[in-house]
């Protein structure tokens, strides 16, 4: 926010104030500054807690008017030109940023040269092992073992294929149902009975393996024709014998038995 002035000529802000005065507007000699001072260091009390922007744009502002003020109560050929100032103080901004960082890329170069220096004073080591530090020389080999045949011993070893693991199935239910069986049962029940249910179907199995296996028989004899299914209500699936041309039934089993 900028810091608002109030003069014998101008009420405002401070860079509105300068740039009025830059413009021949305003004249700068009836312009007090150290009233502007005072004012701001009133406004500093009441207000500590000021931020550095602030605080810095009201510094500038202030010397560009005691710099405009000497120039004009001291003529000089050419008239002062604020946008001019502020370019030069740009420029001069730029070269100090330039020259910090020269100085620190010759404290880095100096640090890095010291180190060097430093590191010039070790040699490396070019012996072996300390005596104390070797340990004892290898045991000898066997008689009648030589390397030649203990890189055969190893070589055997790595052509024998790992037995194969053995996969414990005990938990495995591996008696399963025989769908052709099932193909077989219900054929001869629908049969002899014409119409029947799913759930009596598979009313004497006692594993779901077995509801299964009947599942898929039903399916298997409808895609055949031999049975129709129907589902009227969403608990009772209607298994019936349907009117179909016959089928070599036996040749039709042969791959589920």
């Amino acid at each position: 926010m900028t810091y608002e002035v109030e003069t014998a000529v101008f009420a405002g802000p401070l860079h509105l104030l300068v740039q009025l005065i830059n413009r021949h507007i305003v004249d700068v000699t009836r312009v007090s500054i150290s009233g502007i001072v005072d004012d701001y260091l009133e406004h500093l009390e009441s207000e500590p807690e000021q931020e550095l922007d602030g605080v810095s744009a009201f510094v500038l502002m202030t010397a560009m008017l005691m710099h405009l003020k000497a120039r004009f109560l001291l003529p000089e050929e050419e008239p002062a030109d604020l946008e001019e100032e502020l370019a030069l103080l740009d420029e001069r901004d730029r070269l100090l940023a330039r020259l910090l960082t020269f100085l620190t890329f010759q404290d880095v170069a100096t640090v890095l040269g010291h180190r060097i220096v430093e590191s010039a004073r070790y040699v490396g080591r070019t012996v072996g092992v300390d005596r104390e530090l070797g340990g004892s020389p290898p045991p000898a080999l066997p008689p009648g073992v030589t390397p030649r045949t203990l890189a055969a011993l190893v070589e055997d070893l790595t052509k024998t294929e790992p037995a194969a693991p053995e996969v414990d199935v005990d938990h495995l239910d591996l008696d399963l149902p025989s769908v052709g069986d099932a193909i077989e049962d219900i054929r001869a029940r629908i049969t002899a009975e014409l119409e029947s249910t799913f759930e009596r179907l598979v009313a004497h199995c006692t594993r779901r393996v077995e509801g299964a296996a009947y599942f898929l028989a039903v399916l298997e004899l409808a895609r055949w024709g031999i049975v129709s299914v129907a589902q009227d209500e969403p608990s009772e699936i209607a298994v019936r014998r349907a009117q179909a041309p016959a089928l070599d039934l036996a040749a039709v089993l042969g791959e589920y038995l």
